[in-house]
């Protein structure tokens, strides 16, 4: 009996501990398995949000805050977003002194030559009574800025840093950002938008994707002024105001788009201006110290149907040549590539280089597409008649008109 108890408890015990080796590997082994299952997806996440990251980390150090002060006991903010923004934004004045600078506003630019030239929107730097300045995000440093040039027919400017207020020493080997191709969006590529939100939140990044191409709308800023903004990057990556001139970039960090607008009434509906467009600023800049942009030299009305029924005219499409006749202001500049090429007032501009002249393309639009020094073919209506002429490009230079 003693026998068969003592070997009923050795039996019990043996069972129990293969048991517990069974159970220990067996848990060891789920256990192992876990935590490879665990670091695998870790990984994945890590490797998706680190080209968002990377992007990011790439281009801020060339992003600037652009910040305008002038002297005044009312202001406005002229730097709201051109269109259909609810003003009511204003950056609070950093002095409230009479005669002292004041802080009206600010924007967003960022580098694009390590000489310290800047691109922006015209909208931000405008204003020919403020004083400009920039604030790097990642030391806080300040340096002064002029600006450069305003481009005539595009929301686009150029300003150049310096490191004194004597505005007389430049800046060198500022890092600055990799232009991207704006031609190869798609609707839902992925950008993230880079600006001085609210002009207090310095290089504020957001998410997003491409929501829409070819965009074309009329815009206003807070000042009052309009303009019409054509071929355009519709994005639902958010935009606040102070991200005026701000980079659009892709998840290669390259910079596709310039923020310039978004719309009042809807949520997630921002603009850009593509990058493509804003290249032949660059290339100007660079290569003439200024921005320089081909032009016919005439003074016109674009047509429409009902403008065309009402002077009865043979076309309700095109350029109409007109002279302000009361200002004493000719048809043409004189000197100018159209007084040049024999256009005459009431002259009707129908196509350049076979594009015609309508809502979707306008003479402007067609223009600035040209270089300096081109020649076009443009096709005009004179007396019912149509005359096909050749005409080479002049240099037009905002600077000096």
């Amino acid at each position: 009996m003693k026998k068969s108890f003592k070997f009923f408890i050795i039996n019990t015990l043996v069972t129990i501990l293969i048991s517990s080796s069974f159970s220990y590997l067996f848990l060891n082994y789920k256990l192992k398995n876990f935590k490879a299952e665990s670091y695998s997806t870790t990984q994945n996440v890590y490797i998706e949000e680190s080209n968002l990251i990377n992007s990011i980390e790439k281009v801020s150090p060339a992003v600037v805050s652009i910040i305008a002060k002038k002297e005044l006991q009312q202001y406005y903010n002229p730097f709201g977003f051109f269109n259909f923004f609810d003003e009511n934004f204003n950056t609070p004045p950093s002095q409230t002194e009479n005669g002292k600078k004041t802080k009206v506003g600010g924007g967003t630019g960022f580098i694009i030559d390590s000489s310290g030239l800047v691109l922006t929107n015209k909208h931000v730097v405008s204003d020919n009574t403020a004083e400009y300045s920039v604030i790097f995000s990642d030391d806080n440093t300040e340096m002064f800025a002029e600006v450069l040039s305003l481009d005539p027919f595009t929301d686009l400017a150029v300003i150049q840093l310096y490191t004194d207020e004597g505005k007389t020493k430049k800046p060198t080997d500022l890092p600055l950002v990799e232009l991207g191709d704006s031609s190869s969006l798609k609707v839902g590529s992925q950008v993230i938008a880079i600006g001085n939100a609210l002009s207090e939140f310095s290089n504020t990044t957001t998410y997003g994707i491409i929501s829409g191409l070819s965009r074309n709308i009329q815009a206003q800023d807070a000042s009052g002024s309009s303009s019409k903004l054509s071929n355009l990057l519709q994005t639902d990556a958010s935009i606040n105001p102070g991200n005026s001139g701000g980079p659009l970039i892709n998840l290669a960090g390259q910079v596709v788009g310039i923020n310039t607008a978004v719309a009042q009434s809807a949520d997630g509906i921002g603009f850009a201006i593509p990058i493509n467009e804003a290249k032949v600023v660059v290339e100007s800049v660079l290569k003439f110290g200024k921005i320089v942009r081909p032009s016919l030299g005439i003074r016109y009305i674009e047509l429409n149907k009902n403008l065309a029924n009402k002077l009865n005219l043979p076309v309700d499409k095109g350029a109409l040549v007109t002279a302000d006749v009361q200002n004493g202001i000719a048809a043409t500049l004189p000197g100018s590539p159209a007084e040049k090429a024999g256009i005459q007032a009431f002259d009707i501009i129908k196509s350049i280089n076979g594009t015609e002249i309508d809502s979707n393309n306008s003479l402007t639009e067609i223009i600035q597409k040209q270089k300096i020094n081109d020649t076009i073919k443009v096709t005009v209506v004179r007396n019912k008649k149509e005359i096909n002429l050749s005409i080479i490009l002049f240099e037009y230079d905002i600077n000096d008109n």
